[in-house]
């Protein structure tokens, strides 16, 4: 199984959109993109990480079902 960034709860427990957004020194509305795309660059979680050094980002990752990771017949 894979693991995946839950961005959303993340993005939520930092204070939301606007703090957050704030923290990694990006427009207002750039947490939502992040959420929507479940992409986030290193660079952004670098950013956050320096202003909150005790953030413990590995509670934040989580198992992801995989459909490839299924047997049988994808069809």
């Amino acid at each position: 199984m894979a693991k995946k960034l839950n961005i959303a709860r993340l993005v939520e427990d930092l204070g939301g959109a606007s703090t957050v957004a704030n923290m990694a020194e990006v427009v207002r509305t750039a947490p939502y993109g992040w959420i929507n795309r479940n992409f986030m660059s290193s660079i952004v979680l670098e950013k956050i990480l320096t202003r909150k050094p005790e953030l413990d980002l590995d509670t934040y990752f989580e198992e992801e079902e995989n459909d490839q990771d299924k047997t049988g017949s994808g069809t």
